[in-house]
């Protein structure tokens, strides 16, 4: 019978506790490892001998740290960058701008809170990986329900990512990037997936798409600063659309009762996807040899900043500049015949190409990312140990050819949405942090006010969590998508 393998942080003699992220000072803060002490044994190989002659400027302790702090912070944020984005326009125009902003906000505080207490959790336990944690916490049945909902979670991400790649460059009615003599969408497909994804997703160290990663979130920010100048150059020409701050009285979300509630608590799955980033968490902090608590709280606030700013502009400005009628999936109102009338025809074919090559390599970024967590659950689901050496390649273009051929034959991505982020996507990012806040044991030298906080938290993270699954399934099984109102 296979055993479970745990990857623990080691022991350190002498110690009460074991050696983990580090805690935030005072006494007893000889238990967190100390910056010139690595988290984790490093992977990293050595760097060859400079050859006879050659110069080499030495890197600075500092300046690793640094480094792999900023590749961090570029991986989490890309983690959350994906294609939940792309329903933000649509989900502003149906709940207005300042609902929107106020679930925007919302959302990325349950955020920021999950990911800080999946952080102490495994600073507590010296547990790396979040299903080894919850296993360590809530047992084998939170490990079991988490590895199930971390496989929905990547196999429908991988799958949507991959339909949106497809439109990007194949398309419908000419508004691909490719010319329909590259083939159809099944040959473009398996084409991309060969060719790009596949050497992305056969990595096995997230710090290495540090590269990536930064050319994927530049891409997102290229994007909303498009987005802002189209805004600025609509309403300098008196062509912004009307822009509602509230819902409509005319729409499913006002004065229909329960199902108004329904409708209005339902977007939050779609929003929830947009961030759900908690097995990324894990695996940037196996990356990292040298961090503390804060840092990673640092790291995990100036992603959600940059994920909160890109969201909202994208998602307000494209309200603005195409109205109540933006597509539910925004790529498709971004075509140069909507963008002729703000531009001149050079300039809309030249949004019009920047738009959709930026999405794609933001989405080309994607698949790694999510590929780790899902072949690391599914194995673990079924073997409960490790994942290394031959069985990780098969594993992993196994799974890849699955995303493919489920690509192939899905044609709605919206559905999907709200049904992942009412199920996988809810116990990912809220339930289980809270259960390990609620769980996580206290410190000796920790104020008691901060452990009964952290339990409240938890416990509201785990209602909340449950109140958006609930609604979200309702929705889905209940009543009409509103994605489909003007």
């Amino acid at each position: 019978m296979a055993t479970a393998t745990v990857e623990r942080v080691t022991y350190r003699e002498g110690n009460k506790y074991p050696q983990g992220l580090g805690g935030a000072g005072g006494v007893g803060e000889e238990a967190g490892p100390a910056l010139h002490e690595p988290l984790l044994p490093s992977t990293t190989p050595a760097a060859p001998p400079p050859r006879p002659g050659e110069v080499t400027a030495p890197v600075s302790l500092h300046e690793q740290h640094a480094q792999s702090l900023r590749a961090a912070g570029a991986n989490l944020a890309k983690a959350m960058l994906g294609v939940g984005l792309l329903a933000l326009p649509k989900v502003t125009s149906l709940l207005g701008i300042g609902t929107t902003l106020i679930f925007l906000a919302f959302i990325a505080f349950l955020t920021y809170l999950s990911l800080h207490y999946c952080t102490v959790a495994s600073s507590r336990t010296g547990i790396v990986h979040y299903s080894d944690v919850v296993r360590d916490q809530t047992g084998l049945f939170g490990q079991t329900l988490l590895d199930l909902s971390l496989i929905i979670n990547g196999a429908g991400v991988l799958i949507i990512a991959l339909i949106v790649i497809g439109d990007i460059l194949v398309g419908s009615d000419g508004q691909g990037l490719l010319s329909p003599a590259c083939g159809d969408r099944s040959t473009v497909l398996a084409v991309v997936t060969v060719v790009l994804i596949a050497p992305l997703v056969s990595v096995t160290r997230l710090q290495t798409l540090a590269g990536a990663s930064v050319l994927g979130v530049a891409a997102i920010v290229g994007w909303s600063l498009l987005t802002l100048l189209l805004f600025i150059i609509a309403g300098t020409n008196d062509q912004l659309h009307h822009m509602a701050w509230w819902p409509s009285r005319k729409s499913k979300f006002v004065g229909h009762g329960f199902e108004s509630a329904v409708q209005v608590i339902a977007t939050l799955p779609v929003i929830l996807v947009a961030f759900i980033c908690q097995m990324s968490l894990q695996g940037v902090l196996r990356d990292l040899q040298y961090v503390r608590d804060r840092q990673v709280d640092k790291i995990s606030s100036t992603a959600l900043m940059i994920t909160v700013i890109s969201y909202a502009a994208i998602g307000i400005f494209s309200y603005g500049v195409f109205g109540k009628n933006v597509s539910p999936d925004v790529l498709q109102s971004f075509t140069v015949d909507a963008l002729e009338p703000l531009l001149s025809q050079k300039l809309a074919q030249a949004a019009f190409v920047a738009v959709r090559l930026g999405f794609l390599i933001s989405l080309l970024g994607t698949f790694p990312l999510q590929m780790t967590p899902l072949r690391d659950a599914l194995w673990k689901l079924l073997f409960r140990q490790e994942l290394r050496g031959p069985g990780l390649w098969l594993v992993t273009y196994l799974l890849l050819a699955g995303v493919l051929m489920a690509a192939a034959w899905i044609e709605s991505i919206w559905e999907p949405l709200v049904l992942i982020g009412s199920t996988a996507g809810v116990l990912i990012a809220l339930i289980f942090p809270g259960l390990l806040a609620i769980q996580t044991p206290e410190l000796l030298t920790e104020p008691l006010g901060a452990h009964r906080w952290r339990q409240v938290g938890g416990v509201v993270l785990v209602f909340v969590g449950l109140v958006i699954g609930v609604f979200g399934l309702i929705r889905v099984f209940a009543f009409r998508d509103p994605f489909g109102e003007g």
